[in-house]
């Protein structure tokens, strides 16, 4: 458990790192960039929430029948489980983005 601690704690200071580095290169624009008339904004395309979104009927309908209510909570347990290993991968994935990111930006200043 620490060590997961550890390890999140380091890949939050790599992403405040990246976000300062992003910071400062905004703030070095040149006189020339920063009088280029403004680019026309596009709206952002997110992902919808399916849960938003979910058609009238039952709630909750697993993939595999569960009878009593012992069988419920091992279903809902390995939905949890499976949804902690989603969760997992979502934060490697986005340390990745952000050592990449970090990577790109200090390249980019040394060239």
């Amino acid at each position: 458990m620490v060590k997961r601690n550890d390890q999140r704690a380091l890949e939050r200071a790599r992403a405040q790192a990246a976000a300062q580095a992003i910071i400062a290169q905004g703030r070095r624009l040149q006189p020339e960039q920063a009088a280029a008339p403004a680019l026309e904004e596009e709206p952002m395309n997110r992902y919808r929430n399916p849960l938003q979104e979910r058609p009238a009927g039952p709630v909750f309908l697993p993939p595999y029948p569960c009878g009593s209510d012992a069988q419920t909570q091992a279903c809902l347990e390995r939905i949890l489980e499976t949804l902690v290993c989603q969760n997992q991968l979502l934060v490697d994935l986005l340390g990745a983005v952000n050592s990449l990111t970090a990577a790109t930006l200090s390249v980019r200043d040394r060239g």
